[in-house]
């Protein structure tokens, strides 16, 4: 797993390098259609301490400035068959954003569905040393949780902690600065093929950009389109995804 981890804290140093300069690309990559959005950052939040960076590294807000949609070419069930092809697609989606936005990127985030991606449910525990939770004892407890045997050639993609408990109370989203002896974290753990990163981190790389982060398509379609209360509570996002009939498959004709 050690090539994804460094992939990953490389595309995470670009991807804020990229917010602060203030454009980024998001493409969304699907065997039907190849989606593209552009983004741009209106500025540093001055309410946020410089050692905070969050998700947006610290920006405020954005706008999205520019979108197109093509064909897709070269992907197969959410996976690169054909990398000529993937490129090609890439390259016009991105170019009709560009031209739409009048601004030229550098960093893209991509979202796709293939990679046969696997879900765990992991837990961990650990126990509360100054009895005020800090970010140490958050680093702890998520270190703590046991990771399965996830096969070969799988690497994970999103780790991502959806309950802490403090002295068995649950349903904490964020315990720091909170009282407690036992630190308890509920992670939800996604698995795909490496492959399959290191062809879209390669086909990417083709189109003289760089690859600043990556999801999976169905997470994105959850985060995306639940409120706020729907994730809380629970909910079901199903992304159905685009259909392309292939007659010469379906019928054999004499």
């Amino acid at each position: 797993m050690a090539d994804l981890y460094e992939l990953q804290q490389a595309m995470r140093a670009m991807r804020q390098s990229a917010l602060q300069r203030g454009a980024l690309a998001i493409l969304d990559l699907g065997s039907t259609k190849i989606g593209c959005l552009i983004l741009r950052f209106d500025g540093l939040d001055p309410s946020l301490a410089s050692d905070q960076v969050g998700s947006l590294a610290g920006q405020s807000s954005f706008q999205v400035v520019g979108s197109a949609i093509t064909r897709s070419r070269g992907i197969e069930f959410g996976e690169i068959s054909s990398m000529q092809e993937a490129e090609r697609a890439i390259r016009t989606v991105l170019q009709s954003a560009q031209k739409m936005a009048n601004l030229r990127v550098d960093h893209l985030i991509a979202c796709f569905s293939g990679g046969g991606p696997r879900s765990y449910g992991l837990n961990g525990v650990v126990k509360i040393e100054n009895q005020i939770v800090q970010d140490e004892d958050i680093a702890r407890v998520l270190s703590s949780c046991d990771l399965p045997d996830i096969g070969d050639g799988r690497e994970i993609l999103h780790a991502q902690p959806v309950n802490f408990a403090l002295d068995h109370r649950s349903g904490l989203i964020d315990p720091r600065g909170q009282i407690g002896n036992n630190l308890d974290v509920d992670l939800h753990m996604l698995t795909v093929r490496a492959k399959t990163i290191r062809d879209l981190a390669h086909c990417v790389k083709r189109c003289d950009l760089e690859l600043a982060g990556v999801a999976s398509a169905a997470y994105v379609s959850g985060r995306s389109t639940l409120v706020e209360d729907e994730q809380e509570l629970g909910a079901v996002c199903i992304d159905l995804g685009g259909v392309r009939w292939r007659l010469n498959k379906l019928f054999h004709f004499s």
